[in-house]
């Protein structure tokens, strides 16, 4: 019963929180608070009928804690993801035993499964970009890095599958797309740079302005490199969803390989 209701309020909070996260790419702390909260009581209510899974609820407690300010410290993760992520740790720390997915669990700590296939969830959009920039480029060809042309291939490369080109009024206008370029001075020159990491905690509207302010300087006016502002937690509600359904999909994959 504890174990269902822990899923339950997953999936709950999770499609909730990526609702708010689709409209305004936020989430309230009060959506955290009651989930950790409930979480906490369930799991604790279950330990108290069941001690014997104490000590590896706790090391996954622990472990999910980390592996979630580790993400938010390196910029992976936003403040929401990582709570949401500490969240389900301290509702679900376990593997479900009520559920038998035909791909089984490698390993005891279901908040890890979840993360992972969030990311690959999240990481599979690079088809698309790529695809769309691939059209894209048929059309417009040399236009595809104006004024980006001494940038190195790899760079080209990693834009083409994780941003887009778009008119400066839709950069300003679209709340959830960050600049993937910037202006840079150095000693004899201004120019342009892609600039591929963008912190998930970064000031959006600071990096706007900034770009917009310096882009005139080099008296360019034309489409500028984007990349939009993932919904995770969207990506880790289909993550909780498909390793409930079919199990530790990416572990059991490797598995299956290295012992071929």
């Amino acid at each position: 019963m504890f174990e269902y209701a822990g899923i339950l309020l997953s999936l709950f909070f999770f499609a909730l929180s990526s609702i708010y996260d689709f409209k305004t790419r936020e989430v309230d702390d009060w959506v955290w608070i009651a989930y950790g909260s409930i979480g906490l009581i369930v799991t604790v209510a279950r330990l108290v009928i069941d001690s014997s899974m104490l000590f590896l609820t706790i090391a996954s407690v622990v472990i999910t804690v980390v592996v979630a300010l580790g993400l938010f410290y390196f910029g992976l993760f936003g403040g929401a993801d990582a709570k949401a992520i500490i969240c389900l740790g301290v509702s679900v720390p376990l593997t479900p035993s009520a559920f038998h997915p035909p791909l089984g669990y490698v390993h005891p700590f279901f908040p890890l499964v979840v993360v992972i296939l969030g990311f690959i969830c999240s990481a599979s959009l690079a088809i698309w970009f790529g695809l769309r920039n691939a059209v894209a480029y048929l059309t417009e060809k040399s236009r595809m890095f104006e004024g980006l042309e001494h940038e190195s291939r790899w760079k080209k490369a990693m834009a083409m599958i994780t941003g887009y080109r778009t008119e400066l009024s839709k950069l300003e206008s679209i709340f959830y797309l960050y600049p993937m370029e910037d202006v840079v001075q150095e000693p004899e020159s201004v120019r342009r740079a892609f600039k591929l990491f963008v912190d998930a905690e970064s000031n959006r509207e600071m990096m706007v302005t900034k770009l917009k302010e310096s882009l005139p300087r080099l008296g360019y006016s034309g489409k500028v490199w984007v990349t939009p502002g993932l919904p995770m937690l969207f990506f880790i509600l289909i993550g909780l969803i498909v390793s409930l359904v079919f199990g530790d999909v990416i572990f059991a994959t490797v598995v299956s390989l290295a012992t071929r």
